[in-house]
């Protein structure tokens, strides 16, 4: 079914997918197989102990669960309700889940595990929740809500996640109804998903590929999804072939970690998948598992809507070449004077979609700076080929991607700072083979202060995720490099810094 013909939102995705394959199986976890009617009634107990709660449509409903199949049944319980659910990143500290369950302004907690433990002593430091959920087995045997006749629009707000940008905290992407069934259909669609797949799902359901991607192509297909709590390059093969995973989402620092496991490794042939969508091509993992590689960019700006290697594809393009947008959406590259640049010619990469998001919650001079004339500004720096696809170069931005992961350089600064003895600090990121990137930085120590670098990490550790906390840092005396308006001058910044010449907190860790 193509996506033009395809039901629009959520609820009528999966509405229309439990009248079409009632028996088979959606969800996957260990043992657990959840078939499409089964996880429909499990939906409807949820939203009544939702309802219950005193969630109603409009509402917001932070979300903070470990994967597994309860997060699902949550997200689209929520759905179910007309409100909009907030995911909360397990991991992140106790100071950044306040922070964005403040600024989502949600009046509802769901949460187990790891983020319950985080926020229940904290609670009063969000006064604006005013139900919390921490027994979710137990609100699984409520009496099912039937669903009401709401209006389905698909302009709604329907999810607001939380990403790092250059700014100094994560911006909350509000993003339409409709965005969850673009932002997933052309992975169906380009890449040939099927309804036998099984879509293997180890990285975060908050994030824009397991909310909305991984979610909408198995409504769209009618294919599985199996749920694991965390990538683990050590478990991998093993998850993938109990489980008979086909295909799933991973990033080139995620091939690189597998590339370094040799205990256990299946050859190809030896294993059940058949593709990863990615977006770095990686011959020696395609030679070496026999893996498909697709590539595929996008952002959680665009709802996840992206642009994607065709069939057949062989890496035999440019570097960086990704492919041809998905339907609806168009690609272009734009100098830095705003000015549609010419087929070949490298500038910033720019979307536009129906289905983009709706803006950055409460933020109108983000949200202003991030659409021109209705495109969407990525920071990123490709170039549109003759014809009409994608190559991309790397970014403009301030944001380092660390095993997949966007940490905000001055999010990182912004924990450095206020430390006793910093003068001021720069944070950026410097290539690694199997990260992709490390987080880097350069702290200036005050006059007479002395730093230690194992203290620095230590003091940013308490405050910010484990993946954010830099691997190098840099004590110096002297002014960081400015720009002639005052603002720090990265790029020289990173000419003039060497991690060599840094302390290595991970070379320190294993040496200890």
């Amino acid at each position: 079914m193509t996506a033009e013909r395809w039901p629009g939102t959520p609820r009528e995705m999966l509405a229309a997918r439990v009248a079409s394959s009632p028996d088979r199986v959606f969800l996957r976890s260990g043992a657990a197989a959840i078939t499409f009617a089964e996880f429909e009634q499990a939906k409807r107990r949820m939203a009544g102990a939702l309802a219950e709660s005193g969630v109603r449509q409009g509402d917001r409903v932070l979300i903070g669960m470990s994967n597994r199949p309860e997060m699902v049944i949550v997200q689209h319980a929520v759905a179910q309700l007309g409100a909009v659910q907030v995911p909360l990143v397990p991991g992140l500290s106790s100071e950044e889940l306040i922070w964005e369950a403040n600024h989502s302004g949600a009046t509802t907690l769901v949460a187990d595990d790891s983020v319950a433990a985080a926020l229940r002593p904290r609670l009063g430091e969000c006064p604006q929740v005013r139900e919390c959920l921490f027994e979710v087995e137990a609100a699984l045997g409520h009496e099912p809500l039937e669903p009401e006749a709401l209006p389905d629009d698909p302009m709604a707000p329907w999810a607001i996640l939380y990403t790092s940008g250059s700014t100094g905290r994560p911006k909350g992407v509000v993003l339409p109804a409709a965005a969850f069934h673009s932002g997933g259909t052309g992975y169906s669609e380009r890449f040939g998903v099927r309804a036998a797949d099984n879509a293997l799902q180890p990285t975060p359901l908050g994030h824009a590929v397991g909310a909305v991607n991984i979610q909408c192509t198995a409504l769209h297909t009618g294919c599985s999804i199996t749920i694991v709590d965390r990538f683990s390059p050590r478990n991998f093969w093993g998850q993938v072939i109990e489980s008979g995973a086909t295909f799933l989402v991973l990033f080139p620092a995620q091939l690189n970690l597998l590339l370094e496991v040799q205990d256990g490794a299946p050859g190809p042939g030896e294993h059940p998948l058949r593709m990863v969508f990615t977006h770095a091509w990686h011959e020696r993992f395609r030679r070496r598992f026999g893996t498909e590689l697709k590539m595929c960019w996008g952002m959680t700006e665009t709802g996840a809507i992206s642009a994607g290697s065709e069939p057949g594809y062989e890496g035999d393009g440019p570097e960086g070449y990704i492919g041809p947008p998905w339907p609806l959406a168009e690609m272009a590259a734009f100098d830095d004077q705003g000015k549609r640049l010419p087929s070949g010619q490298v500038g910033e990469i720019r979307l536009r979609h129906p289905h983009v998001m709706l803006g950055y919650l409460d933020d109108p001079e983000s949200t202003a700076a991030s659409f021109a004339d209705g495109w969407v500004r990525s920071g990123d720096r490709g170039y549109i080929d003759d014809r009409g696809h994608l190559v991309y170069l790397g970014r403009f931005k301030h944001v380092i991607k660390r095993s997949g992961e966007n940490i905000g350089a001055e999010e990182v600064e912004a924990i450095l700072d206020p430390l006793p003895g910093v003068a001021e600090s720069l944070v950026f990121g410097v290539p690694d083979p199997i990260r992709t990137e490390e987080v880097m930085a350069v702290v200036v120590a005050a006059p007479g202060a002395v730093l230690e670098p194992v203290a620095v990490t230590d003091a940013v550790a308490e405050r910010i995720a484990r993946w954010k906390v830099p691997r190098y840092v840099l004590v110096v005396e002297e002014p960081l490099p400015r720009l002639p308006n005052g603002k720090l001058d990265r790029v020289s910044a990173r000419e003039r810094y060497d991690p060599t010449d840094a302390w290595d907190r991970s070379a320190a860790s294993a040496s200890a």
